[in-house]
């Protein structure tokens, strides 16, 4: 029996054992909700750990890419590992990383020593990414693998509807550390769900999974798929877009609008629902109308929503309600975008599920996440040059998805 490239396999020493595929939905979107749980919780307290710790806001900032940067490395070590020594295991110790990251930020007496906590929490956040969108691919394919991935991302977005407004709170009740306390809290609720409810998915374990030559074949087999590659480039470009949205926002609302702190966290907070909106549109679109036909429309409303902020925004009538509404739409579309996108990906990859979500993990955040550090200086907080940026990102978009044609006969078409 053969998995992949090469022929050695063996049974998970973890059997696989029935578990629902509601809770593996559910689960899935709450291992992949705990990054953004744990980078927009900590928005409201960008000017309170600036001031604390005496450090310029654009280094408060960067503790965004560097937790995503980490994770981008992390997510390429993982999943070679989650298909050599299977899914669950990877869960606990992507917990305990993210554990540890979290108490040395709530310790931390300096930004260096805070980048480092968010450094150990995004590599450890990282191995959740692709447990769960790996074991989603395990279980599911075609039209049914984008529809699970919409609905888990549906449930993901609670992280970002919550955490600001979390993060307000714990802040009034002890200050920014406090802000790790909550992270801290929802690592130890998930690591309580793993050991009761989630059940290992790879049933067939690759014990040359980490063999040099078989990373490199199963690399090459993911590059030189026609759909894999076009999707992955697709999805880099746009990952730019959302972290530099997320990064910047706390400095846009203030420079803009002169809001900061609880009036923030609420406002960003009614934004993210779009994504709730998004993604259960999204579920249905795609049952109608074909995983590639929801993400060209989905990619065009994200065109238009940059475009009406560029065109508000230079004609000086940009205001609070409106700039709420665009960007409730931006997150609307923009993970309808990228949901779709990760299933693209994964499809032709059932053998090397794991590698493959390890790659576009790393692919996506790395290139975002540098994208987003080398504009902070660009940006400066003003809302003109970000939409233009915007603006230029998912037009690549939009125009790259539009032109993709299906190589029909060949595997991975959704």
């Amino acid at each position: 029996m053969s998995t992949g490239p090469g022929t050695d396999v063996q049974r998970a020493t973890a059997p696989t054992a029935i578990m629902s595929s509601r809770f593996l939905v559910l689960f899935a979107g709450l291992l992949l909700g705990l990054n953004a749980f744990s980078n927009d919780i900590l928005l409201p307290a960008f000017y309170g750990i600036a001031q604390d710790l005496h450090t310029p806001i654009e280094r408060v900032q960067s503790l965004i890419p560097v937790f995503l940067i980490a994770a981008g490395f992390g997510q390429l070590v993982s999943g070679p590992v989650s298909d050599r020594f299977g899914r669950r295991p990877l869960v606990f110790v992507g917990l305990g990383l993210a554990l540890v990251g979290a108490l040395a930020c709530a310790l931390a007496g300096s930004i260096m020593a805070l980048q480092v906590g968010r450094a150990v929490q995004g590599f450890g956040g990282a191995f959740l990414v692709v447990t769960a969108r790996a074991s989603l691919r395990d279980t599911q394919s075609g039209a049914m693998l984008a529809r699970a991935m919409a609905l888990s991302m549906a449930i993901f977005a609670t992280g970002p509807i919550v955490a600001p407004m979390v993060g307000v709170g714990l802040m009034s009740i002890g200050g920014w550390r406090a802000v790790f306390a909550g992270i801290i809290a929802a690592v130890g609720g998930l690591f309580v769900a793993a050991l009761i409810g989630y059940r290992e998915t790879n049933p067939v374990l690759d014990a040359r999974a980490l063999d040099t030559d078989r990373l490199l074949t199963a690399f090459c087999a993911v590059i030189r798929n026609h759909q894999s590659r076009w999707f992955l480039l697709i999805a880099a470009l746009l990952q730019f877009a959302v972290i530099s949205m997320v990064s910047n926002s706390p400095r846009l609302f203030k420079s803009q609008f002169g809001i900061e702190g609880a009036e923030f966290a609420l406002l960003f907070a009614v934004s993210a629902s779009g994504i709730i909106a998004g993604q259960l549109l999204n579920h249905r679109l795609i049952g109608r109308v074909g995983v590639l036909t929801a993400t060209r429309w989905a990619a065009g409303g994200l065109m238009a929503v940059a475009a009406s902020i560029v065109i508000v925004t230079s004609a000086g009538i940009e205001h609070l309600p409106l700039f709420l509404v665009q960007l409730t739409l931006f997150n609307a579309a923009f993970l309808m975008v990228l949901s779709n996108a990760a299933s693209l990906v994964l499809e032709p990859h059932r053998a090397i599920a794991g590698l493959t979500a390890s790659l576009f993990g790393f692919a996506t955040q790395i290139t975002g996440s540098v994208l987003s550090l080398a504009t902070f200086g660009i940006y400066g907080g003003r809302i003109l040059p970000w939409s233009i940026g915007l603006f230029i990102t998912t037009t690549i978009v939009f125009g790259a998805i539009t032109l993709y044609r299906p190589r029909y006969g060949s595997s991975g078409i959704v």
